[in-house]
């Protein structure tokens, strides 16, 4: 008889359970799961893991939950805006040009993205 496999633990990290505590704030200001998982853009098994804080998200993947709550990573964590600025500016770096300059390049990169598609797309 082969021997049975053991699950390997779970390596739960500050992030993770940073982003499931405020998912499960989010879920309840929300009006619950069923209102509030539509609006993260996850599949319901990614969420379920993220918010038991054993997923471990991509930051692109955080982008994307934030993205589609209107809010940023940073919000989506918890942490207000003016820390950011506070944290950015010791290290010489401007939030708001920070921000712009990124707004430009997802403009530009889902512009570019709808270009590709429609040249791949038959006649």
């Amino acid at each position: 008889m082969p021997p049975v496999r053991k699950p390997l633990p779970v390596d739960h990290s500050i992030l993770n359970e940073m982003l499931a505590i405020r998912l499960q704030q989010l879920e309840i200001e929300n009006g619950g799961m069923e209102a509030f998982l539509p609006k993260t853009g996850l599949a319901r098994g990614t969420y379920y893991t993220i918010v038991r804080g054993i997923g471990n998200p991509t930051l692109r993947t955080m982008e994307r939950i934030a993205s589609s709550l209107n809010m940023s990573v940073l919000e989506l964590l918890g942490f207000e805006a003016a820390d950011a600025r506070r944290a950015l500016k010791k290290s010489g770096v401007d939030y708001d040009e920070l921000v712009s300059a990124i707004g430009k390049k997802n403009r530009a990169d889902r512009g570019l993205a709808r270009q590709t598609r429609s040249r791949k797309l038959p006649s």
